[in-house]
C-alpha cells in the first residue's frame, strides 16, 4: 500500500497523464487487499454405506447430503462464488477402514472431516484426529462417552449427548407415575447391545436413575448384536427370561439396531400389550420401521430423541423439500422425514457456513493446512439457524439442545413428540401419548398375579381375579378379615373366629376347645366342690382326718390347681399379647404353689417327728412364711421376666410362613424368654428335690400322718411332666402347634389332677364313709351347741 501511494506522489508531479494512472493504481491496489473465494473446495465425508448399498436409512441420508449440496451451490448467500463438493468415504461399519482413511486424510493435508454415524468408529477416528489434529464434525453420534475434551479435542457434533434422553425417560415414568400411581411404575428392565452405543447409554441411565430412589433397576441384560449393516439377528431369548421373571413392566431398549426381532420375541414372553411400556433410544427413534408385526406391536413404543421444534421455518422449508423432490434422483425422497435427515442437511449446511467463515479470514487462500484446532474453535463459535432448530456448541463440542420423548404411530408409520426435558425448562408435555390400546389412558402398570385368599368372616375361600381388589391381612391385626390362603389349615390360629382351622380342615380347633375347655371347667367345679368339702369337715367339723392333713394348706392346693386348670384357657384361640403374658404367670405359679403347699404339710411332719419326745408346735402361720419363702424366688424370676424379656405375641417366620405366635419381646428378644424359662423351670426342680428329701425323711413317720407315698408320687408326675412334655412341646411346637397345643394341654391337665385325686381322693372317700356312718345333720349338731354354749358365756352390753 505504501509503495502505491509513493508512486501516486511521483506521478502527481511528474507526469500530465497522473489522472489516468492513478484510478488504475487504486484499482489494483484495491483487488490486491481482497481476498479471492476458491472456485471449489471438496469436503471430506465417512459415511456408512455406498449408494443402493446397505439399510434405506443410510441410503436416504447420502440424499440429504446431495439436497444441502445443491441447496448451498444454488445460494447467493452461502459461498456465492464457491462451488461446494463432497468427497465420501464408505466404511461399510468397519472400524479398521475409517481409522486407515483417517491416516491417508493426514497424509493428504485434510484436516476437516464429516460423517460418522457410529460411535464404534469415532471412539478411534476421535482419537486419530487427536493425533494428527483433524477436526470432526458428526451429525448424529449421541453417546455420552464422547463428552471429553481430553480424548477428544477436536470432535464437534449436532446431538446433545444422550444424557438427556435418559431424563427424558427418568422423567416420563415419574410424570406417568404421578397420575397412574406409583405401583408398576416404580420398576423397569433394561436391555442392551454390548456395543459403545448401548453400554455408553445404558451406564448414563442408570447415573440418571440412581439420583431418585423412587424407581427401581430390575435387571440389566445385554446381548451382542452384530446386524446394523445386514440386520443379522440376535438371540435373546436368556435375556427376555430374565425380564419376564423381574416382573418389571416398564423395559428401556438402548439398543444399537435389531428391534423388530428383539419386540417380536418379546411378545412370544408375554411383555408385549396394554399392561407394558417399552422405551428406545435415538438410533431406534430416528430410523424406520418395516416389519408389519413389529408395527403393529409398536403403538405406543416410546422413543427418545433431541428436541427439534415443530413448525419453524427451516424445519418446514426442509419438509417441503423432501416432499417435492424427485425419488428418482433423492432416494427415499417424498417419504416420512426421519430426524436424522434434518441432522445430516444441518451437518453440510453447517460445515459450508464454516468454510465461509475461514474463507472471509483468508485461510483457504493459504496454501498451509488449516490445524484442526482451528476447524474446532471456530466451528463452536457458530450460531446456525438450521432445520434442526438452532445449532450452538458449547465448550467441548456437544450441541446445547433439550431432548425430547415421542411415541410411536403404527397408522402413520410416524413419531409423534409428546414432551421435552432440560435441565433449565424441566418435563414440557406437548401432546397426550397415545399408548399401545390405542387410546391416551395411562396404563395400568399394577399387573398382578390373581390367588385365592381366605375370608375369616365368611369362613370360606375366596378368589380375586385381579390380584389387586383385595387387600390382604397380616395376622398380627386385632379382627382380621382377608388372608392368604396359606394360612388355612396350616396349624396356626389366624382368624378370630378361628375358622381358618376349622372349617373344611381336617382337624379342628373348635372340637378341641370345646372339649378340653368343658373337661377343664368340669374338673374346676370338682376343686370348687373340694374346697367346700375341707371347709365344712376341715374347719367346721374339724374332722380329724382332715385337720391332720391341715385344711389351711388344702385349700392353698386347691386354689392352685384352680389356677392351674385356668391356664388352658390362656392358650385357647388366637396368640394375643396379653394371653401370652400371663401364660407364664398363670401355670408357673400355680405350679410352684402347688408343690410349695405340698413341701411345706410334709416339712411340718418332718419338724414333729424328728424329735418324738419333745413337743413341738407348728402353726399354719410358720407354714405359709416357708410357703411364701419358696414362692418369693419364682415371684422375682416373673417379674425380671416380663420387664426384661416380655412375652408377647409378634409376627414370627415358621416354616417359611410368617404367622402372628407367641414369642419373647422386651430388651432380649427370643434368646432371653428361653433363659428365664429355664431358669424358672430349674428353680421348681430345686423345690422339687426339696420335697423328694422331706418324702424320704419322713417315710417312717405313723401311718395317720404319713404322706410321702404321696408326695413321691405326685412329684414323679410333675417330674414327668418337666423332664418329658416340656421338651417334646417345645421341638413340636414350632412344626406342628396343633399337636404341641394337645400335648401341652393334656400334660397340664393331667399333672393337677393327678396331684389332685391323690391328695384328695383319700379323704373325700373318708369323708363319704363317714356321711353314711353318721348323717350330717347329727354331726354338725355338736357343733351348733358349741356355737351357742360359747355365745350365752359372753354378756351382752346394751347401750343406751
Amino acid at each position: 500500500l505504501m509503495s502505491v501511494l509513493s508512486s501516486l506522489h511521483v506521478l502527481r508531479t511528474r507526469t500530465p497523464f497522473r489522472d489516468v494512472l492513478t484510478k488504475i493504481l487504486v484499482l489494483f491496489a484495491m483487488i490486491s487487499l481482497c481476498n479471492c473465494s476458491p472456485n471449489n473446495y471438496t469436503l471430506h465425508a465417512v459415511l456408512v454405506t455406498a449408494p443402493n448399498t446397505g439399510p434405506p436409512i443410510f441410503q436416504s441420508l447420502l440424499s440429504c447430503i446431495q439436497l444441502a449440496l445443491d441447496d448451498i451451490n444454488n445460494s447467493t448467500e452461502i459461498l456465492p462464488n464457491t462451488e461446494l463438493m463432497v468427497e465420501s468415504y464408505y466404511h461399510f461399519g468397519s472400524a479398521a477402514g475409517a481409522i486407515k482413511r483417517m491416516l491417508q486424510y493426514s497424509e493428504e493435508g485434510v484436516s476437516f472431516v464429516i460423517g460418522n454415524y457410529f460411535v464404534d468408529n469415532i471412539k478411534y477416528t476421535g482419537s486419530v484426529g487427536k493425533v494428527f489434529d483433524i477436526a470432526q464434525l458428526s451429525a448424529s453420534v449421541s453417546s455420552p462417552i464422547l463428552s471429553n475434551d481430553r480424548e477428544y479435542p477436536y470432535f464437534s457434533r449436532l446431538a446433545p449427548p444422550a444424557t438427556g434422553q435418559s431424563k427424558v425417560i427418568r422423567e416420563t415414568i415419574l410424570n406417568f407415575a404421578s397420575i397412574q400411581g406409583p405401583r408398576g411404575w416404580d420398576r423397569c428392565a433394561i436391555i442392551s447391545t454390548t456395543d459403545p452405543y448401548g453400554v455408553g447409554l445404558s451406564e448414563d441411565f442408570i447415573e440418571v436413575m440412581n439420583e431418585q430412589d423412587e424407581i427401581e433397576i430390575a435387571t440389566y441384560q445385554q446381548f451382542i448384536y452384530l446386524g446394523e449393516i445386514d440386520g443379522t439377528k440376535a438371540d435373546v431369548q436368556v435375556e427376555l427370561r430374565e425380564i419376564q421373571d423381574s416382573k418389571a413392566r416398564i423395559i428401556v431398549a438402548l439398543i444399537v439396531g435389531g428391534y423388530e426381532d428383539l419386540i417380536i420375541d418379546a411378545n412370544e414372553f408375554g411383555l408385549v400389550g396394554d399392561s407394558f411400556v417399552w422405551f428406545v433410544g435415538d438410533s431406534i427413534s430416528g430410523n424406520f420401521l418395516y416389519n408389519e408385526e413389529a408395527i403393529a406391536l409398536s403403538r405406543g413404543l416410546l422413543g427418545t430423541f433431541q428436541y427439534i421444534p415443530e413448525g419453524h421455518k427451516e424445519r418446514q422449508y426442509f419438509d417441503d423439500l423432501w416432499l417435492r423432490s424427485d425419488p428418482t434422483i433423492y432416494y427415499g425422497a417424498g417419504e416420512t422425514v426421519s430426524p436424522y435427515y434434518y441432522l445430516t442437511y444441518d451437518m453440510v449446511l453447517t460445515s459450508a457456513i464454516l468454510i465461509e467463515e475461514l474463507d472471509k479470514q483468508g485461510l483457504l487462500d493459504s496454501e498451509e493446512v488449516i490445524p484442526g484446532r482451528v476447524w474446532t474453535n471456530e466451528l463452536r463459535k457458530l450460531s446456525v439457524n438450521g432445520t434442526s432448530g438452532l445449532i450452538e456448541f458449547n465448550s467441548i463440542g456437544d450441541r446445547v439442545q433439550p431432548a425430547s420423548g415421542s411415541f410411536y404411530d403404527p397408522d402413520t408409520r410416524t413419531w409423534k413428540e409428546y414432551a421435552f426435558y432440560d435441565d433449565v425448562q424441566g418435563y414440557n408435555k406437548i401432546r397426550d401419548v397415545i399408548w399401545h390400546s390405542g387410546t391416551n389412558e395411562i396404563p395400568d402398570l399394577d399387573i398382578r398375579e390373581a390367588f385365592h385368599y381366605w375370608s375369616c368372616h365368611d369362613g370360606k375361600k375366596m378368589f380375586d381375579p385381579t390380584g389387586k381388589s383385595i387387600s390382604l391381612h397380616t395376622p398380627d391385626g386385632s379382627d382380621i378379615d382377608d388372608i392368604d390362603e396359606d394360612y388355612h389349615c396350616d396349624q396356626f390360629i389366624d382368624c378370630k373366629n378361628l375358622s381358618d382351622e376349622s372349617n373344611d380342615c381336617a382337624s379342628s380347633y373348635t372340637v378341641l376347645f370345646i372339649v378340653f375347655g368343658c373337661i377343664t371347667g368340669f374338673m374346676i367345679l370338682v376343686c370348687i366342690l373340694l374346697i367346700g368339702l375341707v371347709i365344712v369337715y376341715g374347719l367346721i367339723l374339724k374332722y380329724r382326718r382332715l385337720r391332720v392333713a391341715s385344711p389351711t394348706f388344702l385349700l392353698i392346693l386347691l386354689v392352685s390347681t384352680i389356677i392351674g386348670y385356668s391356664s388352658v384357657y390362656a392358650w385357647f384361640g388366637k396368640p394375643h399379647p396379653v394371653a401370652c403374658g400371663f401364660q407364664p404367670w398363670i401355670l408357673g405359679l400355680s405350679t410352684i404353689s402347688m408343690i410349695a403347699a405340698l413341701c411345706a404339710k410334709n416339712f411340718r411332719i418332718w419338724r414333729i417327728f424328728r424329735y418324738q419326745n419333745v413337743k413341738q408346735r407348728i402353726s399354719d402361720l410358720d407354714l405359709l412364711v416357708l410357703w411364701f419363702a419358696m414362692i418369693l424366688p419364682s415371684l422375682v424370676i416373673l417379674v425380671v421376666w416380663t420387664i426384661v424379656s416380655t412375652p408377647t405375641a409378634t409376627m414370627e417366620d415358621r416354616g417359611g410362613e410368617e404367622h402372628y405366635v407367641c414369642t419373647t419381646g422386651g430388651f432380649t428378644g427370643k434368646p432371653g424368654g428361653l433363659i428365664f424359662f429355664f431358669i424358672l423351670v430349674g428353680y421348681i426342680a430345686i423345690v422339687l428335690m426339696f420335697g423328694v428329701i422331706l418324702s424320704i425323711l419322713t417315710r417312717k413317720v405313723p401311718t395317720m400322718f404319713n404322706e410321702s407315698k404321696l408326695l413321691a408320687i405326685s412329684i414323679y408326675n410333675l417330674v414327668f411332666f418337666g423332664c418329658v412334655i416340656i421338651p417334646v412341646v417345645m421341638v413340636i411346637n414350632p412344626i406342628n402347634p396343633y399337636a404341641a397345643w394337645i400335648l401341652r394341654t393334656v400334660a397340664t391337665l393331667y399333672g393337677f389332677t393327678v396331684t389332685l385325686v391323690l391328695q384328695f381322693a383319700p379323704l373325700a372317700y373318708d369323708c363319704l364313709l363317714r356321711t353314711i356312718a353318721q348323717p350330717f345333720s347329727i354331726q354338725i349338731q355338736p357343733f351348733l351347741v358349741s356355737a351357742f354354749a360359747t355365745l350365752s358365756t359372753r354378756p351382752f352390753q346394751v347401750s343406751r
